[in-house]
């Protein structure tokens, strides 16, 4: 009978210090599991927020650099044109530009094209780096040089609708720091651009572009923003320019 008791205090169970030691333990190895996981996420995500940083910077830097490089003035596509424009710019402001370049104008089947840059709220997503090109009316130009529709316009027709193309180059594009676009005239002497862009007179003068962009992340995990600079040396541009020394 001694012997039965004996077992039976054995086979008892744990007691309430036991289970409450094991459910600490327990515990413990959860917390430490959950926030290792958390981490563990929280790395990746930025990781992949930062991928998408370097590739939205590096797609939008390698696209504007392949357009300016292609600037030109309506002049130089015309020399017989008195009225054409002599200067690639038409515009030229610290987050937005536009300006012609001889895009896909082979034997002059096309004419040149107008470039626009700018950043803005689009669809209700801040910092959008917009692209958009717009072919002239006709590949022959007027007195007075290419005409160009306006494709936004309530009236606009179908026609003048197609001629224009807007791609979206990149979101995120922080406008609190550096311009996004900085002038530089021959010899490398910057040239001031207020918040209203250079003015008409030195539109003509420029010869290079400095590009900065920083790209931010606009989801709920945001890495430091990537920072791209990117000077483009405006070849046709220069052609335009009187050398220095040379025979007037």
């Amino acid at each position: 009978m001694k012997l039965l008791r004996t077992e039976h205090r054995r086979d008892a169970g744990v007691s309430m210090t036991e289970l409450v030691v094991a459910m600490m333990i327990m515990s413990l190895v959860v917390i430490a599991t959950t926030t290792l996981t958390i981490g563990f996420e929280r790395t990746t995500a930025e990781n992949v927020a930062r991928q998408d940083q370097i590739d939205a910077g590096r797609v939008a830097m390698a696209r504007i650099s392949r357009n300016l490089r292609m600037a030109v003035s309506q002049k130089q596509l015309a020399t017989s044109c008195t009225g054409c424009p002599e200067q690639p710019f038409v515009s030229a402001g610290r987050f937005g530009m536009t300006f012609y370049a001889n895009i896909d104008n082979k034997d002059g089947s096309v004419g040149p094209s107008r470039v626009t840059y700018s950043v803005g709220t689009v669809g209700g997503v801040p910092g959008v780096l917009q692209e958009s090109i717009l072919r002239p009316n006709a590949a022959a130009p007027g007195v007075n040089g290419w005409a160009y529709c306006d494709p936004v316009a309530a009236s606009a027709t179908a026609d003048c609708r197609s001629r224009l193309t807007t791609r979206r180059l990149a979101t995120g594009v922080l406008t609190d720091g550096p311009p996004l676009f900085a002038y530089f005239q021959q010899g490398g002497a910057p040239l001031s651009a207020p918040s209203t862009g250079l003015p008409g007179g030195d539109l003509g003068k420029v010869t290079s572009v400095e590009l900065t962009a920083r790209v931010g992340s606009t989801g709920a995990v945001r890495p430091v923003a990537t920072t791209y600079v990117q000077r483009v040396l405006l070849g046709n541009a220069i052609a335009l320019q009187p050398q220095t020394g040379a025979t007037p």
